[in-house]
């Protein structure tokens, strides 16, 4: 770095080290990012709601088109938003540069997980999703087979793969569960579908489910539960809905993104008579079949020959038979009485009435030997056979197979709403949804945070400038993280981490960062986060008009995490979002200061100037392009869609220090000298040396 002591003229020093300028041509902004006019089209679905997608630069999803596709948490994307509540996105975006074929993925469950494909193209990309449409109904006994109501049973013998599974090994194994009661209702002997399922105009009001109650429960679905996406644990509990009032209860289907056609239960307790096996279960079937032809398209299609056993939508009310532990059913209430609680049970693949070896058949050998699963809400009273191969559930009795949270309605009603995941791990608790009335007579349940979208990078200085340096590019380095708090399609609010990094180093540097406003946010909260500490405290960083300072010692609060938290008094677009411009700096005599922003950024007014066309300094001030390196380096740089544990053994490392980039990263000079054409995801491709 060069230096002015006491006994120079600061204008003569600065003269005498100008530099000539360069062929613009030879201009490169280092710039890892591009702009994007992106359109995501989900509106030929009945989504109910904003739409949660991901973009990613590969295909995230495994065994896709299968029965067990999933998402790979390992396989970052590279963009996260919402749609608005017609299920269209239209924005400007910021991606990687990189990101030539996108790949935009949901798993809403209005939709299931869909991976659709599009080529950027002249910084524009469109996408819109069709739904394959289908002539089939959800009909109360759906084709191929129409059977006469006289026909329609409760008699659990007449589902073969149910009943043979009540044992561990067929007709002759040993109890697991006790058979269920049927004293709700008949159901059609092909489809499964109950004839008791109730007409809402006859119910009583509080448990009926109108139609703005059920697009919020979707609505609220849709950001809890993501096909082929892991739940999130707060929501996931072996703790069973608990009754705070005497009620009534009813139960709204809001579907399934299962291929088995399953059969579902419900069972109570009290406190005092908590069951303690599988045996101690007194289930009462709710559905033969959770079926409802929405897994494969096109909906209603051929897929489940008939096997559809229930509509989203439909509602059953729950009966209560005090006297059930003593197999008395002649004692009925539809009345539940406070204290009590309520589990649900499901048997995947039980239904087989067809003998289709879609279902759980094989010849007529049910194949309880790979199907025997049963998933309970209550801890401990799951089972799954030993011998399952991939179903093998890692722990059928303790772990955790319903998620439970709530909706909460404009005039602060709470509708409890549940999902279950079934034999297999990919645990997205899509597999049978359902919600619960009326609202309010439940133990609290956690209650679904709005949105959440995060995006990261790295930005990476050299403290040199404008003299020539080694251009390691580790003499400050900050892990970026941007989280994005929506409120519906916008967003409310931003969350801005900055946490320091650097190798070994001389001279001491200060952080700062200016923010690029459109949209002021009406309150901006900060705290700050030192290593090794367990939570973050408060602090107010010094607003000097044009920037916040938030160390003016990198080195002496290394790995610190500054935080700042922008909240917007009304919703804003993502293309309005502050963007933030950390840099670097060092005060200087006269109240000036030098410092480092990435190329083409402009400095803050406190910036000396007289630096600029000095040693490798070739700006052009005149049109904006500011930090100009002479040559293949850049003084600093922001590197999108990465961590900082990606740069630990390598540039990070005390041992490299002094080693330029391109050491460690051999395409680094390829994409300098073509201005980003080559290899525009060199910083991706680390080699060891």
């Amino acid at each position: 770095m060069f230096s002015v002591t006491a006994c120079y003229d600061a204008d003569d020093f600065y003269s005498r080290k100008k530099t000539t300028p360069v062929d613009e041509n030879s201009f490169f902004n280092f710039s890892t990012t591009q702009e994007v006019d992106l359109m995501v089209d989900y509106s030929d679905f009945d989504i109910h709601g904003p739409v949660f997608f991901q973009v990613y630069s590969e295909n995230p999803i495994v065994n896709e088109g299968e029965y067990n596709e999933y998402v790979n948490a390992k396989v970052e994307p590279i963009m996260e938003a919402y749609t608005d509540a017609r299920g269209i996105y239209d924005e400007t975006v910021t991606l990687p540069a990189y990101a030539k074929e996108l790949h935009v993925v949901t798993g809403n469950f209005m939709i299931g997980l869909k991976r659709s494909v599009v080529a950027v193209s002249r910084n524009e990309a469109s996408v819109k999703v069709e739904r394959k449409k289908t002539g089939a109904t959800l009909s109360k006994s759906p084709v191929p087979t129409v059977v006469s109501p006289d026909t329609h049973t409760n008699d659990i013998s007449s589902l073969p793969c149910l009943s043979f599974n009540f044992r561990k090994n067929g007709s002759m194994g040993e109890r697991v569960y006790k058979d269920w009661y049927t004293p709700l209702g008949t159901w059609d002997p092909v489809s499964g579908r109950p004839d008791y399922v109730a007409d809402q105009a006859t119910l009583d009001p509080k448990l009926r489910f109108p139609q703005e109650i059920l697009d919020a429960l979707y609505a609220t679905v849709g950001k809890a539960v993501s096909s082929g996406t892991t739940c999130r644990d707060e929501y996931r509990s072996n703790v069973d809905l608990t009754l705070i009032a005497d009620t009534e209860l009813s139960l709204c289907t809001m579907g399934s993104m299962s291929c088995w056609n399953s059969s579902m239960g419900y069972y109570y307790y009290d406190s005092d008579h908590q069951p303690t096996t599988q045996m101690d279960l007194n289930i009462i079937m709710i559905y033969p079949n959770t079926q409802d032809g929405y897994r494969y398209e096109p909906v209603g299609g051929d897929q489940y020959q008939g096997n559809i056993g229930m509509q989203r939508g439909d509602v059953i009310q729950l009966l209560y038979y005090p006297n059930i532990a003593d197999g008395d059913l002649t004692t009925v209430s539809t009345v539940f009485p406070k204290g009590t609680k309520i589990g649900f049970i499901l048997k995947p693949n039980s239904w087989s009435s067809q003998g289709r070896s879609y279902c759980t058949l094989n010849g007529t050998k049910p194949m309880n030997d790979k199907m025997n699963v049963w998933v309970a809400s209550t801890e401990g009273l799951s089972y799954c056979n030993e011998d399952m191969g991939e179903y093998r559930m890692s722990d059928s009795a303790s772990e955790t197979h319903t998620a439970k949270f709530s909706y909460c309605s404009p005039d602060g009603s709470h509708y409890a709403i549940v999902t279950v995941e079934d034999a297999c791990d990919d645990d997205d608790y899509d597999d049978f949804l359902f919600a619960v009335n009326p609202a309010d007579v439940f133990a609290p349940l956690p209650e679904v945070e709005d949105g959440k979208t995060t995006r990261r990078g790295v930005f990476a200085f050299e403290d040199r400038w404008p003299s020539q340096g080694d251009y390691d590019m580790n003499d400050v380095m900050i892990d970026y993280v941007q989280e994005q708090f929506f409120s519906g399609a916008k967003i409310k609010r931003q969350v801005l981490y900055f946490t320091t990094y650097q190798n070994r180093v001389s001279d001491q540097s200060g952080l700062a960062v200016r923010f690029d406003t459109k949209i002021a946010p009406s309150k901006i909260t900060m705290k700050k986060q030192a290593r090794g500490e367990l939570a973050p405290v408060a602090v107010t960083y010094d607003f000097d008009g044009e920037a916040y300072i938030l160390t003016d010692d990198i080195t002496a609060e290394l790995e610190t995490t500054y935080i700042m938290e922008l909240t917007y008094s009304s919703p804003v677009s993502a293309f309005n979002l502050v963007k933030p411009e950390p840099f670097i700096f060092r005060d200087k005599e006269d109240d000036l200061r030098w410092e480092v922003h990435i190329p083409y950024e402009a400095p803050t007014s406190k910036m000396d100037t007289r630096a600029f066309h000095t040693f490798q300094d070739a700006s052009d001030l005149e049109n904006g392009k500011w930090y100009v390196c002479r040559g293949d380096y850049p003084f600093a740089f922001y590197l999108d869609n990465i961590r900082i544990d990606s740069f630990k053994d390598n540039i990070l490392d005390p041992k490299n220090e002094s080693l330029p980039i391109d050491v460690f990263f051999p395409g680094f000079i390829d994409w300098s000298t073509s201005h980003g054409a080559m290899h525009s995801d060199w910083y991706m491709r680390p080699i060891k040396r």
